[in-house]
């Protein structure tokens, strides 16, 4: 088991040493055009959550079934017909993707719309109902689609617009999977311009989809100076296990610092936060960044450095290695 352990610990200092790197986050925007829809509803267990204040989010039993009424409206000045429908989705490469046209998958054949279609008058709105009725035969898993309320074309255009309401089902029997996030790095660098940025690297450490937002708070700067709270500029969406970079651009002319850097991140009603002292480099120089993890020290990530890292790796395993050997022959 002592072998075991040593040849544990050994992997993850290796993976930590070249945990640096991440991909640009992008943010899924579920439509736009002349036509609006929104949630009305929630159920009374999520009243608190912001998510569930405009996206499906719920845990059921397989056979069971919910009901959510939505508003759509329109702000053309001719009266305006609407098609109803759900579509397929998914999480992944850092944001919520939607599936074009009607493509559908499991879970959209479990929704059913109380119409679908309608004409609503020049700037008008209506309420429709969406039921998701879940087979007893249903595997445990989230799955994920929109609600789509698409624009019929208007005269001799052939544009159609289409937005949607997200839905993010966890299937299950008994207790919902818990939601959980980690804040691992914490990275300050400035652009070929010079205008200071922030980021952070998020692990989804739970076992339901998250999608992060947050402010950056910056204090105890250069003659006790603060600044902000900077929103989230690039919210990501995360699956189960997933890793990603949130973005924050800062003001153009903050200073170098040292400053005290509070981060506060959230999904729904799971929050964190993470704080460290911080100063930006020069344009040009590598970014800073600091674990939070148990190592929670600030390194420059320079391609050098990336290397350096990668060789570490493979140097700490060789050398857990030869402990193993060692402790073997002596037995």
């Amino acid at each position: 088991m002592r072998i075991i352990r040593y040849l544990a610990i050994s992997a993850m200092a290796g993976l930590v040493m070249i945990g640096f790197l991440g991909l640009t986050p992008t943010w899924a925007d579920e439509g736009s055009g002349p036509i609006g829809i929104r949630l009305m509803d929630a159920p009374a267990v999520r009243r608190g959550d912001p998510r569930a204040r405009i996206h499906i989010v719920d845990h059921l039993s397989p056979g069971a079934t919910i009901s959510r009424l939505l508003q759509v409206t329109s702000t053309s000045r001719r009266p305006q017909r609407v098609q109803l429908y759900p579509g397929a989705a998914s999480v992944g490469r850092h944001r919520f993707i939607s599936a074009p046209d009607r493509l559908g998958n499991e879970l959209t054949e479990w929704v059913r719309f109380d119409r679908t279609s309608l004409t609503l008058p020049p700037r008008g709105r209506t309420t429709v109902k969406a039921t998701i009725k879940v087979p007893r035969t249903a595997w445990r898993g989230e799955r994920y689609g929109v609600l789509w309320a698409e624009a019929e074309p208007i005269g001799d255009t052939e544009e159609t617009h289409r937005v949607g309401v997200r839905i993010y089902l966890d299937v299950g029997a008994g207790g919902e999977p818990p939601t959980d996030f980690r804040i691992e790095q914490l990275i300050a660098l400035r652009s070929p311009t010079g205008r200071p940025e922030f980021r952070a690297v998020v692990h989804n450490s739970g076992q339901r989809a998250v999608d992060m937002s947050g402010t950056l708070r910056l204090t105890d700067g250069p003659g006790g100076a603060s600044a902000g709270p900077f929103p989230v500029n690039h919210g990501i969406s995360l699956p189960p296990g997933g890793r990603g970079r949130v973005v924050i651009p800062l003001a153009s002319g903050l200073g170098d610092g040292p400053w005290q850097a509070t981060l506060y991140l959230a999904s729904g009603r799971t929050q964190r936060s993470a704080d460290t002292t911080i100063t930006f480099p020069k344009a040009g120089e590598a970014p800073v960044v600091k674990l939070t993890g148990i190592l929670g020290t600030a390194v420059a990530v320079t391609p050098r450095n990336g290397a350096l890292a990668a060789g570490g790796f493979v140097i700490v395993l060789m050398s857990g290695f030869a402990l193993f050997r060692r402790l073997r022959t002596s037995r």
